[in-house]
């Protein structure tokens, strides 16, 4: 299985949220957020599908989910309350076109 976290190589780190439950080990744990690098052409032509994706892992199962763009952002510009135990979606397994 291969999973695409954005458009980059490069992660960085974005922080810890506020205590969430894991949905997949049930405990009260501080995940660690990241994001890919967000690097972006100011340019407005629809072949390039530029996104930051949004990433947190759980420090005591390591199970890997995401949120919303938006979400992200907010969190990114310092509202730590924009991330939620709703917010969190499985992270969908990345299948290349060839």
């Amino acid at each position: 299985m291969e999973y695409r976290l954005g458009n980059s190589l490069r992660v960085k780190s974005r922080g810890e949220t506020l205590e969430l439950t894991c949905p997949n080990c049930n405990k009260k744990v501080n995940f660690g957020v990241f994001s890919n690098m967000d690097r972006r052409l100011v340019a407005d032509i629809s072949l390039l599908n530029c996104k930051t994706v949004y990433f947190l892992v759980c420090p005591e199962c390591a199970s890997v989910f995401t949120v919303d763009e938006a979400k992200g952002d907010s969190f990114k510009k310092g509202q730590k309350l924009s991330i939620g135990n709703f917010d969190l979606k499985t992270l969908k397994e990345f299948k290349a076109k060839i």
